[in-house]
This record gives structure tokens, C-alpha cells and sequence, in this order.
């Protein structure tokens, strides 16, 4: 039926695990959606010597979720492949600019407020360093045994204030 349909849609977005795989030696994905489509998605990307990884939460669950994760999905590939944005809060940035513009959340009363947290790391395997920005949800690092907690913005993707998009701050690691 439709939903099962939809859920072959979404899980085709979602990035093959030989490419993970290939990117990333020792990965591992929990990926357990609660309903058949969700709006929980993972996406990675690489770019030159760039790996891009974002593990993204929308809002809404079923196929109100799953509609939000299609839109966040298709403004992530737009901030990277169009937008040319490689600096992890740059690629926040622009996508909290273009699910912004896209759910039309800056023109008052026909607004949706609705969007994502997500956390977005950025692996530079040339310099050898991991760059992190944040809407919400934060980056956990356990090195040499110690737990260390980067904390994301409090605010989500796709909100505005007074028209103007809030910036998005990046980590260096």
C-alpha cells in the first residue's frame, strides 16, 4: 500500500552502507524509526577531502516526518552541492536558510513552524580535523576514555527571527 510505498522512497534518500563504509572504516548507523516513515534521517556526503555527516530529528513523526526529512534531505544536498558550503555551521546556515525559505516560515500567518535538530560534523582527512555545528542536539566524543559534550545551539532549522536567520556557531575539534 502507500505508506509502505513511501517508506521505499524514503530509505532510497538514505545513503547505501557500502558508501558509508567505504568513507568511514569503523562506523556504525542506529537507524530505528517508530513508524514505517519517520522524520529521523542520517546523511552523509564527502566532497574532496571532506566527509559531511548529519544525524537529523524533524519535527513530527509518520508521514508528517517524513515530509520534513525529504525537505531537510534535499536542502542539505542544495547548501553542499550548490551553495558550495563546507564549514559545518555554514552548511547550518544555509540550511536553516532554505528550509526557512522553503516551508515559508517568514511570511506570518501562511507560516509552518515546523523544522529539525540535528548535529553536523565535518572530517577534514587531509588536516585531520573534525569541525561540529549543532541545532539542538549535541556531539558526544569519547577520546582516550574521557566523555566530552559539545552542546548545539538552542535554536532549531528553520527559524527566523524577524526575517533574518540566526547564525550558527561552528566547533573545531
Amino acid at each position: 500500500d502507500s505508506i509502505h510505498y513511501a517508506k521505499r522512497i524514503q530509505t532510497a534518500i538514505l545513503p547505501p552502507d557500502r558508501y558509508v563504509n567505504n568513507l568511514l572504516k569503523n562506523n556504525f548507523i542506529l537507524y530505528l524509526p517508530k513508524d514505517i516513515v519517520s522524520g529521523d534521517f542520517y546523511w552523509v556526503d564527502k566532497k574532496e577531502d571532506l566527509i559531511m555527516i548529519a544525524a537529523v530529528d524533524c519535527t513530527g513523526h509518520g508521514v508528517p516526518g517524513a515530509f520534513m526529512s525529504i525537505v531537510g534531505f534535499n536542502q542539505l544536498n542544495y547548501a553542499v552541492n550548490v551553495k558550495k558550503a563546507r564549514k559545518a555551521s555554514d552548511i547550518l546556515n544555509e540550511l536553516n536558510f532554505g528550509v526557512t525559505k522553503t516551508l515559508r516560515e517568514d511570511q506570518g500567518p501562511t507560516s509552518i513552524r515546523d523544522g529539525m535538530d540535528l548535529a553536523l560534523c565535518t572530517i577534514d582527512l587531509k588536516k585531520k580535523k573534525l569541525q561540529y555545528a549543532g541545532a539542538l542536539n549535541p556531539l558526544i566524543l569519547i577520546t582516550d576514555g574521557e566523555l566530552i559534550q559539545y552542546k548545539g545551539d538552542k535554536m532549531p532549522i528553520g527559524t527566523s527571527i524577524q526575517g533574518e536567520s540566526s547564525k550558527y556557531n561552528n566547533h573545531l575539534i
